[in-house]
């Protein structure tokens, strides 16, 4: 049987009332070229961008494998990427060249994710609390990802974060410094807010209907089933075998939609519900709730581009999860590894950090796109604002580079070094591998226009 192409963004249309409605579809095989590597019409399936960020670093020295290229073993502070190292390269030996005039942590932070030396708020008079007034200088690294990347996906951009941040007050008239405690801007001094709740951010992108809430409008959206059979009959009879089972599925999920009085709008997409995750009180939890969301978001086209803050530069937090509390320490996470160094304590802390990474990766890998996964066509960057935090270290600087990109990354992933050579050819790297037209990256000693040697296929 020969199928016949049709356009990605095709809908399954019929009466309702006096008006139409319209009910996006999942990824068809008919929507995608002989490869499955494209779209029918030749446009390319999306590819995506991410900065998962944590405070205070890693143990420099001891946190990279010891065997360089594809043969390295996701051990010790790595164990927590072992189930996707396949899909993860380590750049290691990388150094941020901060010029150590004001706060290391934001000095780090500004440095890895905008490639500049922070600005200083014309009201600063000497204040002790620099950090307070610090900002980028240029947008961040998921912003310039942005307008390459964002299409017609109605989100240009998710911010999330999971713990507290540094400080409420951040860009107000208190504190105009907005680098300490947010990772994603567009601008010095604007900042984009991050989502803290999962069941928020669950009903912000998918427009739930919550019970005792429902409207007339609600009611008709649930009744969309029944008015769009005829088209999808009528569909069902142009599709191969495996997109007839995918299309089935798909109405399957509408059907449970319908159930639950449930409906969303994806800029003329559809896809399956996700449920409401709640707003875990578990850090670990949330990451995970966040994490799955977003894949979602992804798989949908709901959005292309995505920076988590799982905790602020310094990282002055509790870690209760894994027992790193004020109460039991005596202090937050960030002072404690001031007072013990490398400790028990601390190095749980790094590996846990690690392991929420990996968990995020894994959440993008688990669900399938084109014959592949959501991962083949990401490019997900985890790093920190600092290479040690009981130290301020700026060299071996941690850096992540997870995701194929559309073929445009090496796969498996390898471990390479750097060995002494600027950490903001990483982000840079990134940037390529998702076809930002950019042939530097950042400012000043910062400014890079090489790649990470053996990270670009």
């Amino acid at each position: 049987m020969k199928i016949r192409p049709i356009k990605r963004r095709t809908l399954l249309r019929g009466l309702l009332g006096a008006g139409t409605v319209a009910v996006g579809l999942p990824l068809l095989e008919a929507m995608l070229d002989a490869n499955g590597e494209a779209l029918a019409d030749g446009a390319p399936l999306p590819l995506r961008f991410g900065v998962w960020f944590w405070g205070n670093g890693t143990q420099p020295g001891a946190w990279a494998p010891a065997t360089q290229g594809a043969g390295w073993e996701a051990t010790g502070l790595l164990a927590g990427v072992a189930a996707v190292k396949d899909y993860v390269s380590v750049v290691s030996g990388g150094v941020l060249p901060v010029k150590k005039i004001y706060n290391p942590h934001v000095e780090g932070a500004v440095g890895i994710l905008a490639a500049g030396n922070p600005l200083l708020h014309p009201s600063y008079n000497g204040q002790s609390n620099d950090w307070d007034f610090l900002t980028v200088p240029t947008p961040s690294v998921d912003q310039l990802a942005v307008d390459t990347l964002a299409g017609q996906s109605p989100f240009r951009t998710l911010a999330i974060g999971i713990t507290p941040v540094h400080t409420s007050d951040a860009g107000s008239n208190n504190a105009p410094g907005t680098a300490i405690s947010y990772i994603s801007h567009p601008a010095p001094y604007v900042f984009n807010p991050p989502v803290m709740d999962p069941s928020k951010l669950f009903a912000e992108l998918f427009n739930v209907i919550k019970p005792g809430e429902i409207e007339p409008a609600a009611l008709a959206r649930s009744m969309v089933l029944d008015v769009i059979r005829d088209d999808a009959s009528a569909l069902r009879r142009r599709l191969g075998k495996n997109d007839r089972t995918r299309l089935d599925l798909h109405l399957e999920g509408i059907h449970e939609l319908q159930n639950r009085l449930t409906a969303m709008v994806m800029g003329g997409e559809a896809c399956v519900m996700p449920t409401d995750p709640g707003n875990p009180e578990s850090e670990r939890l949330r990451a995970k709730a966040m994490a799955e969301l977003v894949a979602m978001a992804f798989a949908c086209d709901l959005s292309r581009v995505v920076s988590l803050e799982f905790s602020s530069p310094a990282s002055h937090v509790d870690y209760p999860d894994i027992g790193i509390t004020g109460s039991g320490l005596g202090t937050s996470f960030h002072e404690y590894e001031h007072q013990k160094g490398y400790d028990a304590n601390v190095l749980k802390g790094l590996a846990y950090f690690i392991e929420l990474f990996g968990d995020f990766v894994a959440a993008l890998k688990a669900l399938p796109e084109a014959g592949g996964n959501l991962l083949d066509r990401c490019c997900i960057l985890g790093t920190s604002d600092v290479a040690g935090g009981w130290n301020h270290a700026m060299n071996d600087f941690p850096l992540l580079v997870a995701g194929r990109a559309g073929g445009a990354l090496t796969h498996p992933g390898v471990h390479v070094s750097l060995a002494g050579a600027n950490a903001a050819r990483a982000p840079f790297t990134c940037l390529k591998a998702v076809g930002a037209p950019i042939d530097t990256f950042g400012t000043d000693q910062f400014a890079t226009s090489e790649p990470v040697p053996g990270l670009l296929a």
